[in-house]
């Protein structure tokens, strides 16, 4: 499996669920290779994978939504876009700076050009820019991203990314993070806790990966703790919740009764002090 495989495998799931994600566009990912991955994702991991990540992209999507609402428009900085496809249910006083590897980012940005041109999708805002993270220090990535934020304020999210990440980039990227935002700015982050790699499903997960990864993608399987996050230099801890709570708000009918039986992320919303 490559990195960007999972891209696509995230992009399906929302489409499954999209009453649940509010990404009415997730669908144009969908390809018949993805699918046979995920039937055999939901068969060997976890049959809850979809609709959790379903929950993930409606929890951040209400967020930034109302973010942005009320003040009227800024600029969301998505850190391993992958797929996402947030900004097009904003409004176009949103504008987006999608980062990711290279190969993604120009596939990505080829296919929305051609959505947007062909009416499938709605004209936004957005600039696309390929970074490695393992590859450029703190100072290199501001560089970089400083000139292209022209509205503030300005939303981070990065989602789907920590668990690839070591700990030493991750504290690099918080340190770009803290240096590329103003006061009151936010910034979403998605992490495991460490208890869930006790759970059967956790190691199910793992077992998958590195059975499936026959490539040079890394795969690094990091968690992160509460405390982590409650320390990040610069922001304050707004908001912080996890998939098995959020499932009784937005999906009650899936009746998911244990935390112990799903790859529970926890979600949270810093605040730039």
């Amino acid at each position: 499996m490559k990195i960007h495989e999972t891209a696509f495998i995230v992009s399906t799931y929302r489409s499954h669920y999209k009453e649940v994600s509010k990404d009415c566009y997730a669908q144009l990912w969908n390809n018949s290779d993805t699918d046979a991955l995920i039937a055999d994702i939901l068969k060997s991991v976890s049959a809850h994978e979809a609709i959790l990540h379903s929950i993930r992209n409606r929890f951040f999507y209400e967020k930034m939504n109302a973010f942005f609402g009320k003040n009227n428009g800024g600029t969301l900085i998505n850190f391993g876009s992958g797929f996402s496809m947030y900004q097009f249910s904003f409004s176009n006083n949103v504008s987006t700076i999608e980062i990711d590897k290279k190969g993604i980012i120009s596939y990505k940005k080829e296919k929305v050009d051609h959505w947007i041109k062909t009416g499938e999708l709605p004209h936004r805002d957005i600039q696309y820019t390929a970074i490695d993270f393992n590859a450029n220090t703190a100072a290199e990535i501001v560089v970089m991203l400083q000139p292209m934020i022209t509205k503030q304020p300005t939303f981070i999210l990065i989602e789907g990314v920590l668990f690839f990440l070591n700990r030493e980039i991750t504290n690099t990227l918080f340190s770009v993070f803290n240096q590329l935002q103003k006061s009151r700015d936010l910034l979403g982050a998605v992490t495991y806790l460490p208890e869930v790699e006790q759970t059967p499903v956790y190691k199910r997960l793992l077992h998958y990966f590195d059975s499936n990864n026959d490539t040079n993608d890394s795969f690094l399987h990091q968690t992160l703790p509460n405390s982590y996050l409650s320390k990040v230099k610069g922001y304050k801890v707004k908001e912080n919740t996890d998939e098995f709570e959020l499932s009784k708000i937005y999906a009650p009918k899936h009746k998911i009764r244990n935390k112990l039986d799903i790859l529970n992320e926890t979600m949270y919303i810093l605040e730039k002090t």
